[in-house]
């Protein structure tokens, strides 16, 4: 997957210390080959900025999928308070990933 298919992530990622190292760190990683040992890092780095933006800035997380995302169906429905986290994680990867790595998680 090219970066170019990529979103930008907004201006508040770059201004803040540890999105921009985790962007930095997370673009090669995620677009490596896939014999890249350094691939490998892609999906702990996804999660950990995912985690990030949903604690750091929660204020900046996208809203609901409203376009009939089962994720977002699955987790309105949920009522175990440790899945508005995951929820939260789910909405902000769009910051940063396109829409069809995005939603996997």
């Amino acid at each position: 997957m090219s970066l170019a298919d990529w979103p930008v992530p907004p201006p508040f990622m770059w201004a803040c210390e540890q999105c921009a190292e985790l962007l930095y760190l997370f673009a090669p990683a995620y677009t490596a080959d896939e014999a890249d040992p350094g691939r490998d890092h892609a999906a702990r780095l996804q999660v950990t900025l995912s985690r990030h933006l949903a604690d750091e800035h929660s204020d900046e997380v996208p809203e609901p999928h409203s376009d009939g995302c089962p994720l977002c169906a699955s987790y309105a429905r949920a009522a175990d308070p440790r899945d508005a986290v995951l929820w939260a994680e789910h909405r902000a990867r769009g910051l940063f990933l396109p829409p069809a790595a995005a939603r996997l998680l």
